[in-house]
């Protein structure tokens, strides 16, 4: 059997074929695995980040509270706070900042003591991190702010920054005008410069607070000589100030060997990397044939770079091609094949260029060796405190010889973070060979005994285990502990992980739905994969990827309006001939065939038998139908050129002299195809069979790696392989595949796209995958060279399905698949709450935060510059501003106002000590309002089981269906909240659930708007409606919204029984479990 995989981003469609002797010859199965990528479907960002983000705030309270019961009971111990709460409660009424400016000078009571050192304990300032810091702008600012809070105490005279407040807050004209003591970002002119920047007034830092604790200690020991002790000083402050190093992060293993990976900074990782560049240029012109660089050529281009001058930034230092190429005196007309639009320099070795820096090591950098430079590297990564820095500044002064200003500059240089791939004993290995040859990375890696994709190990298994068993150099390490997670059910956290959530997701949903197929059908023969084209860029790329095609859509419609003044049909293969025609030459100038050199005009592009679109390397031999390979020429010299490549058909006689000087008017990624080695290039070390199945994406070199562990490889031959995407296209719609009723209107939509809106157009592809073998690349390539004057288009139409009845044969199997979704129902385990390892299927409610008043009505705050008009006026059904008066006064001063000019108005009003009629502004300096509302909100009690605030439920759980005893029915939707919560709620003591649905789940109707059908819950409210959608329809929400096609299926609980809904489970094959009608 062979089976065939399209892997997208949250969907995988499969099929079965049955085969004879290498070839399929009947369709056993197929479907389609639909599920979540673990991404916000708006930002595209890691939804772990926002679990990660409130973790981490979790963690630093929980830590802070911890901190502050440890103090609270040490200093009781000590006298310095009451034993009793009550007792201690009361200090809350004491001014702690003129403590803290009092008890420099005079004798505070030990408690009043005890209340400052608490103070001092709630904000201990912030403490750099000089690792995690070094780059960011936000610390940046923060170092800003701490220089101008020291210049402000200088130049008040304040001792300590507890001071500096006080003298801050006694200085104001009333209490409401007080300064505010905490930091907040602003956008202001601060210092000299007139700019506006976002930034902070003041900022504290840990020095300030902790200079202050031995200023304040050391004063009141001479008070309190017998209590305040050097050793409780000591105690007590480590208690308050201490902070945990950062814990380092979990190294992945080389590649090829047991050995942790090195860091990307290693001065051997950056050399190999540069040689692996230099090494794969090659020297081609226009015409010739390319050529590897020469030892000597290689080792003047890596002198060139490695002694670049320095610039002002390490991202300028680069060398561009042409520079280099002048380097090793190219001629005018030769170029590097690594030189393109997007790419045209060198980057110098990052590390190398930001220590040999004059301001830094200077050319001393150079005569240390590798172990001595990772010795400066290593301690330049691992410094954390001041401290460390200090330590590092010092130990360079006395070991390297250099001074101060030189030596805090090696400590501040930019070097690259992360890790690479290679651990130190494959790095040194292949970097040995790389230095010893002008050979790419590829061959290096094989002279050294390993092979550079290839990591099967030979064992046989008979199932996929977790992904991390077999990617373990993919992934980043587990704990491997079994007392502390589970193999089985802790796979990730006991194997580890590859940290792209879509990758994880993706390999994982891979394993359940091919281990699936293997328990009902047995191991495949063979498995052949299809990627989705966007799994592996990054947000830069996607970004240029839309820039390109902003352009690319500006230009057609530029081709478009030309076609209209020719009085030509606006139609896609018409704008094709113009793009082509177009690039045949410069726009002022003739525009010439690229075989003969004869100009062609406009209006002969689309005469009828003057013009041909051809390929420039035969599509019989390449199978390359891309843009690159196409060019526009006159038909006679087409039909000379037959089945050969320019070089080919004209190389070495009279003819080519005009070719070859007609090269330079046509872009690169063309001309290099008419060099006498052009078929050599594009073939590289094997034939077009090995190239076309060649992968080129992160994904599916890890789907491959993992589904290749299948099989031992012990016959040699490969089990699973790669299929390019463009001839798939093109076979699924000239066998019809697009048009079959399952999902279209009629046979005539064979030839359109393919209809996206359903997802079985997933297993569509897959079983067009798989049919794409070796064997049916042959196939088409004997009848390309037959019919090499046709495109590729006519080619791939002549080559015929399969078998007979292979359209129909699909059809059939397409209309009887249920598409399988992935519910996610969270986990609940209740048995591992009472240990504390609760873990919850999602957030439980909004992060704001309400005050309870009363009747329903809850309170919380915003800020005054954040209202909006709605926001001020009163309103019955929404939130109101608390405070009437205020209400009133910020509806006259913004009446007709509306952006900048409204927020002016909010400002200033805050702003004005007076009112317009005179009196005292009651308001002055405020910064927020409260706002009340009434909200059905998730009541939280404090210790004593009070309420004291309450938060907005953030989604629900399930929906259920309950049969009252009077017989009647009725809906209780539960919160995510409640659902997590011990108590079991339901709408009456005898009452019965009939049926319990959570989002995602697959649910069989009897009757709905479209007859009996197999539907998707989509969504539902607290008002009892639920919305579910067919299994098949894929966008539902969006054709919606844009379109107005109108897909759910709206039920509540009445009429869901009445449709004989139940909930059916639905396997990852698409096997459908029905437990029957609800009785």
């Amino acid at each position: 059997m062979r089976l065939g995989l399209d892997i997208g981003t949250n969907s995988i469609g499969w099929w079965l074929y049955s085969t004879e002797r290498g070839e399929i010859s009947d369709v056993v199965d197929g479907g389609v695995r639909i599920f979540s990528d673990g991404r916000d479907p708006k930002s595209k960002a890691s939804l772990a980040v926002d679990r990660r983000a409130a973790r981490a705030q979790r963690r630093r309270r929980d830590r802070f509270l911890r901190r502050r019961a440890a103090l609270i009971k040490r200093m009781a111990d000590v006298g310095l706070m009451p034993h009793d709460p009550a007792e201690a409660k009361k200090l809350e009424q004491l001014d702690p900042y003129a403590l803290r400016a009092e008890g420099l000078d005079r004798e505070l009571p030990l408690t009043h003591l005890g209340r400052a050192l608490f103070h001092l304990n709630q904000r201990r300032g912030f403490k750099s991190n000089r690792r995690t810091d070094r780059g960011d702008n936000e610390s940046g600012k923060i170092k800003d702010a701490t220089a101008r809070l020291d210049q402000a105490m200088m130049a008040k005279g304040a001792r300590t920054y507890g001071e500096f407040l006080h003298m801050r807050r006694t200085e104001a004209p009333t209490p409401r005008e007080t300064l505010s003591v905490r930091t907040r970002l602003s956008v202001a002119r601060r210092g000299t410069t007139d700019k506006e920047e976002a930034g902070y007034d003041f900022y504290p830092d840990r020095r300030h607070l902790s200079e202050e604790f031995d200023r304040l200690w050391s004063a009141q020991a001479a008070f309190h000589p017998k209590v305040l002790t050097d050793e409780l000083h000591d105690e007590i402050r480590l208690i308050i100030f201490h902070q945990r190093p950062l814990k380092a992060p979990e190294v992945g293993l080389c590649l090829f060997t047991d050995e942790k990976r090195l860091a990307s900074a290693h001065p051997l990782n950056q050399r190999r990397i540069l040689l692996e560049t230099v090494n794969a240029l090659r020297i081609a012109a226009r015409g010739e044939p390319t050529r590897a660089l020469t030892l000597e050529e290689r080792d003047t281009i890596l002198h060139a770079i490695n002694n670049r001058k320095h610039t002002k930034s390490l991202s300028g230092m680069a060398m561009k091609l042409k520079s280099l190429g002048k380097e090793i005196k190219l001629r005018s007309d030769q170029h590097f094949t690594l030189e393109t639009a997007n790419r045209d320099a060198i980057a110098c070795d990052p590390v190398r260029a930001s220590l040999s820096n004059p301001i830094r090591f200077g050319p001393s950098w150079s005569s240390l060796d590798a172990e001595a430079q990772w010795q400066v590297i290593r301690r330049i990564r691992e410094v954390q405190s001041e401290a460390d820095h200090d330590a590092l500044v010092a130990w360079l002064e006395d070991r390297h010889g250099l001074d101060r200003a030189h030596a805090v500059m090696v400590v501040h240089a930019p070097l690259p973070e992360g890790y690479g791939r290679l651990g130190l004993t494959a790095t040194t290995n292949i970097l040995a060979e790389l230095e010893a040859e002008v050979i790419p990375y590829s061959e290096a890696v094989l002279r050294c005994g390993w092979h550079h994709s290839d990591e099967r190990t030979g064992e046989v298994l008979t199932e996929l285990p977790y992904y991390g068993e077999i990617l373990e150099r993919h992934v980043i390490p587990g704990s491997f502990d079994s007392a502390k997670h589970d193999p089985e059910k802790q796979a990730p956290e006991y194997f580890g992980r590859i940290t792209n959530p879509t990758v994880h997701i993706g390999l994982n949903q891979l394993r359940r739905l091919v281990n699936r197929i293997i328990s009902v059908y047995g191991k495949p023969d063979e498995i052949v994969v299809e990627l989705a084209r966007d799994l592996k860029l990054s947000e830069d790329q996607k970004r240029e990827v839309q820039r390109d095609i902003k352009k690319n859509t500006e230009a057609a419609i530029a081709r478009g309006e030309k076609l209209e003044e020719l009085g030509v049909p606006n139609t896609g293969a018409n704008r094709m001939r113009m793009r082509l025609w177009e690039e045949l030459g410069p726009a002022i100038g003739p525009r010439k065939c690229p075989y003969s050199g004869e100009a062609i005009s406009a209006a002969m592009v689309f005469e009828e038998g003057i013009c041909d679109v051809d390929h420039i390397l035969p599509y019989s031999r390449t199978l390359d139908d891309s843009f690159a390979n196409r060019t526009l020429c006159l038909r006679e010299w087409n039909r000379e050129k037959t089945n050969q490549t320019p070089w080919e058909a004209w190389g070495g006689t009279p003819k080519w002299s005009a070719i070859a000087a007609n090269l330079k008017n046509l872009p690169s990624n063309k001309s290099w195809r008419f060099a006498p080695d052009a078929m050599e290039r594009f073939e590289g070390e094997s034939d077009f069979s090995a190239r076309a199945l060649k992968d080129t994406q992160y994904l599916s070199r890890i789907a491959r790696t993992y589904l290749s562990a299948l099989y031992d490889g012990g016959d040699g031959k490969s089990h699973v392989w790669v299929v390019p995407g463009r001839l798939t296209e093109m076979l699924r719609r000239h066998w019809g595949l697009n048009g079959i009723d399952a999902l279209a209107d009629s046979v005539k939509e064979t030839g359109k796209a393919k209809k996206r809106t359903d997802h079985r157009h997933h297993a569509i592809d897959a079983a067009v995958i798989a049919a794409t073998d070796r064997s049916l690349i042959k196939r088409i390539s004997d009848m390309a060279k037959r019919n090499e004057l046709y495109g590729a288009e006519e080619v791939v139409r002549s080559v015929p399905p399969p078998w007979e009845g292979f359209r129909a044969d699909v059809a059939a199997q397409i209309r009887s698949i249920i598409v399988s979704h992935r519910a996610d129902h969270g986990r609940i385990d209740l048995a591992a709450r009472k240990k504390g390892k609760d873990s919850t299927s999602g957030q439980l409610h909004n992060d704001t935060a309400y005050g309870i008043a009363e009747d329903g009505v809850v309170v919380t705050r915003k800020q005054l510059l954040s209202l909006s008009a709605n926001d001020i006026a009163i309103s019955k059904r929404g939130a109101n501003i608390r405070d009437v008066d205020l209400q009133r006064h910020l509806a006259r001063v913004t009446r007709g106002l509306s952006g900048k000019d409204f927020e002016t108005a909010l400002s200033n009003f805050a702003a004005e000590r007076k009112l317009p009629d005179g009196s005292d502004n009651p308001y002055i300096g405020i910064r927020h309002v409260r706002v009340e509302e009434v909200l059905n909100v998730i009541p939280i009690k404090n210790k004593e089981g009070e309420i004291y605030k309450g938060y907005k439920p953030d989604s629900n759980s399930r929906f259920e269906v309950w049969k009252l005893p009077d017989g009647s029915l009725t809906h209780h939707v539960v919160s995510t909240f409640d659902a997590h919560k011990d108590d079991a709620s339901k709408p009456h003591p005898a009452a019965k659930r009939l049926l319990r649905l959570h989002k995602g789940d697959m649910v069989r109707l009897e009757s709905s708007k479209i007859g009996p059908v197999v539907a998707t819950v989509e969504k539902f409210n607290i008002n009892g409606g639920i919305e579910m959608v067919p299994h098949n329809e894929a966008n539902a929400s969006d054709r919606y919204r844009k379109l107005k096609e109108d897909l759910y299926i709206r039920l509540n609980a009445v009429t869901l029984i009445r449709s004989g809904a139940r909930r059916v489970l639905v396997d990852e094959m698409g096997r459908v479990r029905d437990p029957g009608p609800i009785a």
